[in-house]
């Protein structure tokens, strides 16, 4: 009996093997599919802000002691979007800030965060716009600077893409998912 009628017969001894190639490549595929090509959201300047730990924690601390009240709108012209914000305190007075910053972060496309410095459109409501062709769910982080105070809040809001049906099912879809 030569080797290839012995492996013939016995090729049932293969079964093992071919599984965990398979299973192996599978795993492969996976991971470079999801990986390769896409930043996942990664967080600039991660070591850092994780080093500063306690200085975060003393900024929640400080927002806690504020506790003002940022109102966002978000409206949309197409890829242009206007993001307007209320500050207030916690007894509905306007807060004056002396800057406005906000950080828009497409939450399936992160590298395509942008900065926004909002101005004063009256008391208390400070107004800006940016680009984002780009729909789904994304997270606004405000910054909020009066005298020698910071405040930090963040909120998320669904916005729908270039070619998902104008500004009116934009400003639905926000209503709908708050």
């Amino acid at each position: 009996m030569n080797t290839l009628s012995r492996m013939t017969a016995n090729r049932w001894m293969f079964v093992p093997v071919l599984l965990l190639g398979m299973t192996v490549t599978i795993g492969t595929v996976t991971v470079l599919s999801a990986v390769v090509g896409h930043p996942l959201g990664m967080e600039p300047n991660y070591d850092t802000k994780a080093a500063s730990w306690n200085a975060e924690r003393e900024q929640r601390a400080l927002n806690e002691r504020l506790r003002w009240v940022v109102t966002p709108e978000i409206s949309s012209d197409g890829a242009r979007r206007t993001i307007a914000l209320r500050i207030e305190d916690k007894h509905a007075a306007r807060i004056e800030a002396g800057s406005v910053q906000v950080e828009c972060i497409p939450i399936r496309a992160a590298e395509l965060r942008q900065r926004v410095a909002l101005s004063r459109q009256g008391s208390g409501e400070f107004a800006g716009s940016f680009e984002s062709p780009v729909g789904g769910q994304w997270e606004f982080r405000v910054t909020v600077e009066q005298g020698g105070l910071r405040y930090t809040d963040a909120f998320r809001r669904f916005l729908t893409g270039v070619r998902g049906g104008g500004a009116a099912a934009s400003a639905a879809e926000e209503a709908a998912h708050g």
